[in-house]
Parts: C-alpha cells; structure tokens; sequence
C-alpha cells in the first residue's frame, strides 16, 4: 500500500483503487478539488508523464500554504502544478481554463492536519476558537451553537451526524449559552461532556463537530453542485472519483451519477456509473488508518456525446 513520508500528515485513503480510476499515467489533465494534506495529489503527480498538469483546489489556505513537497516533485517530473484557493464549489467556472479535464477526484474527508493543528477549532481536542471555517467568510460554528433555535440545532446534529442524543445536546447548549456565548471549541466540548455518559463521549463529541463542520461549510449542497459542475468538463472517457465519508455525501454522489447515467438522462453530459455499489477500504488498510473505516469510494466515467 502506498504510504507518504513523515513530510506530511495525510495518508491517502484507497491510494490504489482511486489511482486505478482516475489513471493518471495516460496524461493530460487532472483535477483534485480537496487537496488538504496533499497526499493524493502527490500520488496522482508521481504517476504522471511528464507535460501533465495537475490542478488543485482548497478553500483552506493553510492547506495549501504545506504544498512544498508537492511542488517540488512535480518540478522533478515535468508536471505542471496549478494550485487554486477556492472552494470546490466554484469548479464549475475556475476550471473551464483546463478543460478537457481527463481525471477528478473528490476525497470529502478532513485532512489530518485540519484535524491536529488547524487555528480554526475543527477538533474537539485541542482548544481553539469556535470556528470551523475552511475560508474567512460566513457564520462560525459559535454563531451556529449562539444563535439557532433548539429545534434547529435538533434538525441539525440529526441530518448531519445521525446524534441519537441530538435533542438532549440541543437543550444543553441552549441552557448553557443563556449564561454566556459559546467562544471555543472547549466550551462546547464541556457542555456535551457533562450530559453525555463517559463511554459515549469520544464518538457524540466526534459526531457534533462533524454537524458544525459541514453546516458551516454547506458541505452537502456544495458537493452537489460540484460534481455537476465538473460533468461537463470532463473528456470523452475521463473519470470522477469521490470518496465521501458520511450517508448523506454518498447519497448526493450516488444520485448526481444515476441523474447522469441513465438512457433518458435531460443532460447533455452522460456517463457510465463504474462502481455500482461503493468501494469500501480493506481491513487491512483500515487496521493501519483508521479514518478509512467510514469511506465510501464511487467512480463514473463520461461517454462520447452520441450515447
């Protein structure tokens, strides 16, 4: 299995299977529209003939401000490297510079990095503020938890973290913020610590910040409108590869590929769906990196327009 140096905190989740898809080694250009620790794309970059281009997206700066050890291999093999601040949201229109496009990936999760040292408060382990941003604009995770309703904050850790404690942790924060606002991740962390019992802290703290994260973010929609975007740009015969880590991502992945992949699809842009159900990682790469456990990999390729 293929394993990055102690240069970088992301291991690439199914490294083989989305190299297997997106089969760089034809050349041309390839698109990665979540950069984060950069593994991928340095897998992608290594398998590249010289002449190739590679483009990278992140919404999150400091993603991109570590991309050293990627730039330098790609100088090393002739490749060229496109770095682009923004959120994949917006691939649709940065990315017509580069079609045809012969390769996408989308890795949706949280590098390790944004989990283990990012400034913005993405970990319940480390006490930074309340943020969870990947950019500087738009509500924090704090105006979230200082400003929606219990209902609202029930709706939203059940749609986006499946909580079975939702309207407990809801009534807790709201109780909580009535004697003041919520500033750091350590503030929220304790409030759900003292109505959660201690052998289902670590997994209901996991699954709240992930809610905040992709609320804040507006994950779910913008995944929909990126892969959409992308089709389009895509060569006769390129591959979109998404790898989603939560049922919700898979759902939209799973139902934005069929809207495309049928014979009376209303779309110019057909493809055939290579993985008819989702690839999951092996328990063998899972004993190694546990945050391969909940990955769901699914793969599409664009036919010719005649199809």
């Amino acid at each position: 299995m293929a394993r990055l140096d102690h240069h970088t905190y992301h291991v690439p989740v199914m490294a083989s299977e989305c190299l297997h898809y997106l089969n760089p080694s034809v050349g041309g250009v390839f698109v990665d529209a979540t950069f984060g620790g950069g593994g991928h794309s340095r897998l992608i970059v290594e398998a590249m003939p010289e002449g190739s281009t590679l483009v990278a997206f992140d919404a999150d700066e400091f993603a991109l401000q570590r991309a050293e050890a990627v730039r330098t291999l790609a100088t090393q093999k002739g490749v060229n490297l496109e770095l682009i601040h923004a959120n994949f949201v917006n691939i649709g229109s940065v990315g017509a510079s580069f079609k045809p496009i012969n390769g996408a990936l989308f890795d949706l999760g949280v590098s390790s990095f944004q989990f283990d040292h990012h400034p913005r408060g993405f970990s319940y382990r480390d006490d930074a503020p309340l943020d969870m941003r990947f950019t500087p604009e738009g509500n924090t995770a704090a105006d979230l938890v200082n400003t929606h309703t219990e209902q609202e904050l029930t709706q939203m850790l059940r749609d986006y973290a499946q909580e079975p404690s939702a309207r407990r942790i809801a009534q807790a924060i709201v109780r909580r913020r009535s004697l003041a606002p919520y500033k750091t991740t350590v503030d929220l962390r304790d409030t759900i610590l003292q109505h959660i019992p201690p052998q289902h802290q670590a997994k209901t703290l996991a699954r709240v910040f992930q809610a905040l994260r992709i609320a804040v973010n507006k994950e779910l929609e913008n995944l929909s409108v990126a892969i959409t975007s992308i089709l389009p740009l895509m060569a006769e015969g390129g591959t979109v590869v998404v790898m989603s880590y939560h049922s919700l991502e898979d759902k939209i992945v799973k139902d934005v590929f069929k809207a495309h992949g049928s014979a009376s699809a209303h779309t110019s842009t057909r493809v055939e769906i290579l993985t008819r159900k989702p690839i999951m990682a092996t328990p063998e790469e899972v004993s190694v990196n546990p945050r391969a456990r909940s990955a769901r990999l699914r793969a599409a390729r664009v036919l010719p327009e005649h199809q």
